[in-house]
């Protein structure tokens, strides 16, 4: 139900009202000279947020159990919105080597010339391969992994970062807050894509900073104010839509790639499945007990050597686009080739693979897409 609140009086809607402004007025002088100590919610400039961003805030906060909610213009954004607000130069940060490979950019071309060391680890075993490290400021985390979808132990990581004194953050666009809820895992603060399954339409950018305490709340809410970072209240409106319908539609997605995943895991030009919700998946046992659900993006090895005639390939799809994101209606797919973005698990590179992102079309029609796709001439 929405706030009543917010309407004129005599007034009701079923959809939250778009509040658009760059100048707040102020009633009187004092509350215009004081307008610095307002708390977070208060309104005083449009940068800061309108009613309608505030119930969106209000919204995703509430879905993660979080104490407080910041949208920035893109997940990308709220990741480093999130590193540059917790570090400083001198400090460790400590990243999966199945990061979002733009968040890898970041560390080398700007954590770096800030003096702000990254160490990247296996997410399969962080506790080994992170022994000889004595302290670092963040552990972060993206479960399952950009692309290999593989899945970190919680509870691990968890005691890795309070071994090394550090805040542990999640990246958590593959599952978003329907799936998995990593605050309640034990992390300190979690990012959302809101582009992807939140929206859920693929035509808007936003991002989403949760936290679960008052001091990484503080520490945000000055990086995002200092850094000028706003959205704008139409897109905000259209998040708030596409959250109406985002339970329904990450479970008919999620129905939907585990249908492909069985037909892909039997396929013979295809190598490996990398789908945790799969039950052949390594990765499964461990999935299954701390996710709510399957998810929609998966990846499949092609057999053989390396070097697909990839632009053939894709002229074949009827259903599937090309292109990068995930999480609309509309299913996706993306080549990948992971040559430069991986540096400790090298398993796949070399290897053709293939992500899908799978929306809401028929199944029956998806998988006759792929199998059109995959088949060698």
């Amino acid at each position: 139900m929405v706030d009543s609140a917010l309407f004129p009086k005599g007034f009701r809607s079923l959809s939250v009202p778009t509040f658009r402004a760059t100048t707040v007025p102020f009633s009187d002088y004092a509350s215009y000279r004081d307008r610095g100590n307002l708390p977070r919610s208060g309104y005083s400039y449009g940068l800061a947020g309108t009613p309608t961003t505030r119930v969106l805030q209000g919204k995703i906060t509430e879905l993660h159990g979080a104490l407080d909610t910041f949208l920035v213009p893109s997940g990308l954004s709220a990741i480093t919105t999130t590193f540059l607000a917790l570090c400083r130069s001198g400090d460790v940060v400590v990243i999966p080597d199945n990061v979002y490979p733009p968040v890898r950019r970041f560390a080398r071309d700007t954590l770096a010339r800030l003096g702000i060391e990254t160490v990247y680890y296996d997410p399969r075993e962080p506790e080994t391969q992170l022994r000889g490290l004595d302290q670092a400021r963040l552990v972060w985390c993206e479960s399952p992994g950009s692309t290999t979808h593989e899945v970190v132990d919680f509870v691990e990581l968890r005691n890795l970062a309070d071994r090394l004194g550090a805040w542990l953050g999640a990246d958590n666009s593959w599952a978003s807050p329907y799936l998995c809820r990593p605050l309640s895992h034990g992390f300190d603060i979690v990012v959302e894509a809101v582009s992807k399954h939140l929206s859920g339409h693929s035509d808007l950018l936003m991002g989403s900073i949760s936290v679960g305490s008052e001091d990484l709340a503080r520490s945000i809410h000055e990086s995002v104010r200092s850094l000028g970072l706003g959205v704008s209240p139409d897109d905000c409106f259209l998040a708030l839509r596409g959250l109406e319908t985002a339970k329904l539609r990450i479970r008919e997605s999620g129905a939907s790639a585990t249908k492909l995943a069985c037909f892909l895991s039997t396929h013979p030009n295809v190598a490996e499945l990398l789908y945790p919700a799969h039950a052949s998946s390594p990765e499964n046992e461990r999935f299954t007990t701390q996710f709510d659900g399957p998810g929609s993006v998966l990846t499949c090895v092609l057999a053989g050597p390396g070097g697909r005639d990839f632009e053939a390939m894709v002229l074949r799809l009827q259903h599937f686009t090309l292109g990068a994101s995930w999480g609309g209606t509309h299913s996706v797919i993306s080549p990948a080739v992971l040559d430069t973005e991986r540096t400790v698990d090298r398993r796949y590179c070399g290897s053709d693979l293939v992500r899908l992102g799978v929306g809401v079309e028929d199944t029956d029609a998806l998988i006759e897409d792929i199998e059109r796709f995959l088949k060698i001439e």
